[in-house]
């Protein structure tokens, strides 16, 4: 499984005040999901890449760096 870029989402979740709590809210997951999502335990799906990108103004090479590094 690939790890996610932990640091690079935690600054950009930081330069909108937003919290991993946050996204799961908004991905209608629990903490304890997303948490297990970021250190790479579970794949984040597709969708909820794009929400991400969509929540977090992400360029797409920004995505490439997070998600598929």
């Amino acid at each position: 499984m690939k790890m996610i870029n932990k640091q690079l989402l935690n600054s950009k979740l930081a330069l909108y005040s937003y919290s991993q709590k946050d996204i799961a809210k908004i991905l209608k997951k629990s903490i304890t999901t997303i948490n297990q999502k970021v250190v790479g335990n579970i794949r984040f799906l597709p969708e909820e890449i794009k929400t991400i990108k969509e929540m977090l103004n992400l360029t797409d090479s920004e995505v490439v760096e997070i998600f598929l590094s």
